[in-house]
């Protein structure tokens, strides 16, 4: 899977799409952040301070391009620790991290540092502390419950004390020693964790609060992209990706096209102040393919179905109005409110007091979570890694002017495979297939690089397009090779090598696929018998 597909999977909303338009239902990306949150704290724990300074594999000494990857006023993201702390969340991983999950996880663990240090700053901005008696009798709370999740029953423990020839006393001792070895990252737990108290301690619910959250409206709206007016300007697309990558002026660029789509929503605003019809002017101008063609018309939703921008001002206007020009990440909306309604479930008078503990719940982890963007977005950040500059500003949406920065980076450090991984990415989505095959075949170049399967289908799938089937032929069949433990992320590859084969009529590679997916399936078969696991990727 590409860094571009990684971006799209884990930025976009669980839910449903109208056109362009995304109905909010929360991202991917912050729930899967908050079930690797506890990985990561345990990433920040110090271990050995010896850098590093080689690929797995041994490959030779990695180039250092800035001491310091990143700072946040005097705090200091140094490389060593940054490529520590990769290291071992790379280890934790089930099966290891692969290239395109390892270039998204530098990111992800940058930003994660960084919020940590905001949280304990903010902490102790707030006043909060932590006693030490507190820590105290938070190291006895966790022996305890660390002794009864390794020992079920009383009789385990028994057994496991008379063989190691010791009381329960000396036992929960040696676990407590243990746990109070990392004293300083407890207290920073309990500090992070006051301060969450404190934030959503804040939230009241009631039951209009709850009732509010069945109301619906019907709207239509008129969207406005900077990107189709991009799109629409004549000679705009006529410079090569060389020129482009090269260009200073790409920002200003960016800069002038919205505007320019700012100024075409306020014409056409103006256009219905003065009577004109807008649903016609919807189905005319509206970028939103999903909704134009229906004169702009969303139907039925609700607050949350919307990012809170385009919800805010939907839910505050009156049938019949129509809003000003507002922006959301989308681009620049004009919104025509048509009706509203509630509808309760047929079971809330007799469940009201679940739904508003729901709620609380619910407006509790959004609290925090808004607590926390607010902090990085106040924050001045500085990126010094030219990759981890890059990857900020993939991971935003601005490919092209990331194409430099990874070059920088991959020039820098020749055993750098996660810069030519999103360059390869990049290149791939703009139809620089040369560009791309070239990144990729570095990689397999390298021993890291040689022995992921992902890589080589990809390679090979690029390959294919070049109309280069045998050499395609020879990257499907290492992927194949590299993909053969039975683990689910494998069982996708073959099925992908399997329809590949299939479309190019090679009967043996078809053959071969089908086999292992046969074997993948009894060996499932078995797992779920009782048999050895199938294990997750």
């Amino acid at each position: 899977m590409s860094i571009m597909g990684l971006r799209k999977i884990f930025s976009q909303s669980v839910g449903i799409h109208i056109g362009k338009f995304r109905l909010r239902l929360g991202s991917l990306m912050v729930i899967t952040l908050m079930g690797l949150s506890l990985l990561f704290i345990f990433a920040l724990i110090p271990g050995s301070r010896r850098p590093r300074t080689a690929r797995p594999g041994g490959e030779g000494p990695v180039p250092e391009i800035t001491p310091v990857v990143a700072q946040v006023g005097d705090y200091k993201v140094e490389r060593r620790d940054f490529e520590e702390h990769l290291t071992r969340l790379v280890k934790q991983q089930p099966g290891g991290m692969d290239i395109p999950q390892e270039a998204f996880a530098k990111h992800q663990l940058l930003e994660n540092l960084i919020e940590h240090h905001l949280l304990l700053k903010a902490a102790h901005t707030e006043g909060i502390s932590i006693s030490g008696n507190e820590i105290q009798q938070r190291i006895e709370k966790l022996a305890d419950s660390s002794i009864d999740s390794r020992f079920p029953n009383r009789k385990m423990l028994r057994t496991y004390l008379e063989r190691k020839g010791m009381s329960y006393q000396q036992y929960h001792d040696q676990v407590r020693k243990a746990l109070g070895a990392n004293r300083e990252q407890l207290q920073e737990a309990m500090l992070l964790e006051k301060l969450e108290t404190n934030i959503t301690s804040q939230v009241q619910v009631t039951e209009e609060t709850v009732k509010d959250e069945y109301r619906q409206v019907k709207a239509r709206h008129i969207l406005i992209t900077p990107e189709q007016i991009v799109q629409d300007t004549p000679g705009e697309n006529e410079a090569t990706q060389s020129e482009q990558q090269e260009s200073p002026d790409t920002a200003a660029s960016d800069q002038t096209a919205k505007q320019q789509a700012q100024q075409k929503a306020n014409e056409l605003l103006e256009k219905i102040r003065q009577g004109a019809d807008f649903a016609e002017l919807a189905r005319e101008h509206s970028d939103d393919p999903g909704s134009a063609e229906k004169g702009g018309d969303l139907g039925w939703f609700g607050r949350r179905q919307m990012v809170k921008e385009f919800a805010d001002v939907a839910f505050a206007l009156k049938p019949g109005e129509v809003s000003d020009v507002i922006e959301t990440p989308f681009g620049f909306h004009i919104i025509k409110l048509e009706d509203k309604r509630i509808e309760l479930p047929k079971d809330f008078e007799e469940n009201k007091q679940r739904y508003i503990s729901q709620q609380q719940s619910y407006r509790a982890d959004e609290a925090w979570n808004q607590y926390r963007r607010n902090l990085r977005e106040q924050a001045s950040v500085d990126i010094y890694d030219p990759e981890l500059q890059a990857m900020a500003m993939v991971m935003e949406g601005h490919q092209q002017q990331a194409l430099p920065l990874l070059a920088e980076a991959a020039k820098s450090d020749p055993y750098n495979l996660t810069a030519r991984y999103t360059l390869a990415s990049i290149y791939r989505q703009q139809g620089d297939v040369t560009q791309a095959i070239e990144y990729l075949s570095q990689i397999v170049q390298q021993q890291e690089g040689a022995s992921s399967a992902q890589i080589h289908l990809e390679l090979g799938t690029l390959l294919r397009e070049q109309d280069k089937p045998e050499e395609a032929i020879q990257q499907f069949a290492s992927a194949s090779d590299w993909a053969a433990a039975f683990q689910y992320q494998n069982y996708r590859i073959h099925t992908e090598l399997k329809k590949i084969y299939e479309e190019m009529e090679h009967t043996e590679g078809t053959k071969e696929e089908q086999q292992w997916l046969d074997e993948f399936q009894k060996a499932q078969a078995e797992s779920a018998a009782g048999g050895p696991p199938i294990s997750a990727p």
